[in-house]
């Protein structure tokens, strides 16, 4: 019955003329500039994080591969940073990008709020696992928890745990045993620590939204993926273990996380550009013409969001220094959200020279009607560009 008023509410919606008007002239402003480049598919996704040692150790589902972290390390324009600026991601995660970069000697950054993340990437420099307490007993991860003091350790039950969970956050119930998973995580760690990481690129807590404790044009390079417009919850999905590491270290909250950096006076900034408030509007105003004010204003705050964030990457990075940024749209009750594109058109007003829009693959195989458009479907994209 709901599927049913739901199809309802979207032929009521097309019957009465969805706006799609502002989407439609961007679609085909860009179709000539978005480049489908296969190759990049598998390199979007978390796909090679979970084999390679090191990086397999905790995986967001979204992330990408170190193969794209490689694949941008090898960029031309990387070469010519004589004053041998730090690389940065300010939304890094697991730290897939400063774990890969320290693999190859590169100096890099990585911002994230997650602190539990940040805790285990820190652990890839330590040289031996050690023999950690017998948990084959414990039922709950935080019996376990109370056993663990060395650092190590703490990072392989926080990574036992991340692998018992939902994308929603809870407790697979075809989990296993919270020991069985903490001795498999051992032993997978003992293995790669046989060639810990060369050097340290911490992961610094903050926001990717405000970086004021960086100053202007200190960063070489930037490859990074914001969070996806999507039902996925990342509060949720990282709180078991975000508070499994506060248990450990309550003084390393957030807050006061923050308060230890040092802020940098940043220059005075430019105007916000509001060239891309038409068609963020458009789709709130699709999105209200389902009854959906909930994803109506969901998509105005994460486009807000996404803006102050690549404001902020073009004020750290330096002049021609290259930037690439992996990002998705979506289909929200039937509504497309071609999120690369809007991004594209807003790092372009802000100063920044957009080279390519590499798509990678659809997130959705099947292509709809959108307007006078056939074939249209959400993508996941690669934006190439660099700080003018």
């Amino acid at each position: 019955m709901r599927a049913r008023k739901r199809k309802h509410r979207v032929s009521q919606t097309r019957i009465a003329g969805e706006p799609t008007e502002i989407r439609e002239q961007i679609e085909r402003a860009w179709f000539d500039r978005r480049v489908r480049d296969d190759s990049l598919a598998r390199l979007v996704t978390a796909q090679g994080a979970r084999i390679e040692p090191l990086h397999r150790w905790l995986v967001f589902r979204q992330a990408f591969s170190p193969e794209l972290v490689r694949l941008f390390l090898s960029h031309e324009h990387l070469e010519a940073n004589p004053a041998r600026r730090p690389l940065l991601d300010p939304f890094c995660g697991t730290g897939t990008f400063v774990t890969e970069c320290a693999r190859r000697g590169a100096g890099a950054l990585g911002v994230d709020p997650l602190r539990a993340p940040a805790f285990v990437a820190g652990c890839k420099t330590l040289g031996g696992v050690g023999d950690p307490p017998d948990l084959s007993d414990c039922v709950t991860c935080q019996q376990a928890a109370s056993r663990l003091d060395h650092p190590i350790h703490r990072a392989a039950l926080i990574c036992a745990l991340a692998s018992q969970l939902t994308a929603a956050g809870t407790i697979n119930k075809n989990a296993q045993p919270i020991g069985v998973a903490f001795d498999n995580v051992i032993k997978m760690m003992r293995d790669d620590l046989t060639n810990p990481l060369p050097r340290a690129n911490p992961i610094l807590p903050g926001d990717g939204r405000d970086l004021n404790f960086m100053a202007d044009a200190s960063i070489g390079g930037i490859l990074t993926s914001p969070p996806y417009l999507s039902r996925h919850d990342y509060i949720e999905m990282t709180r078991p273990y975000e508070d499994l590491y506060a248990r450990w270290y309550p003084s390393r909250s957030r807050t006061s996380d923050s308060e230890q950096l040092p802020a940098h006076p940043r220059a005075r900034p430019g105007p916000i550009t509001d060239t891309m408030a038409p068609v963020v509007a458009e789709i709130a105003e699709a999105l209200n013409m389902i009854q959906q004010p909930r994803l109506a204003k969901l998509v105005k705050s994460y486009f807000a969001d996404l803006f102050a964030a690549v404001e902020e990457i073009r004020r750290v990075l330096a002049s021609r220094a290259p930037c690439w940024i992996v990002i998705a749209g979506a289909r929200l009750k039937d509504v497309h959200v071609p999120t690369d594109i809007i991004l594209a058109e807003h790092a372009l007003a802000v100063g920044f020279e957009v080279q390519q829009v590499r798509v990678a693959r659809r997130v959705s195989p099947a292509g709809r009607r959108f307007g006078t458009l056939t074939n249209v479907a959400p993508r996941e994209s690669v934006l190439i560009m660099y700080k003018r």
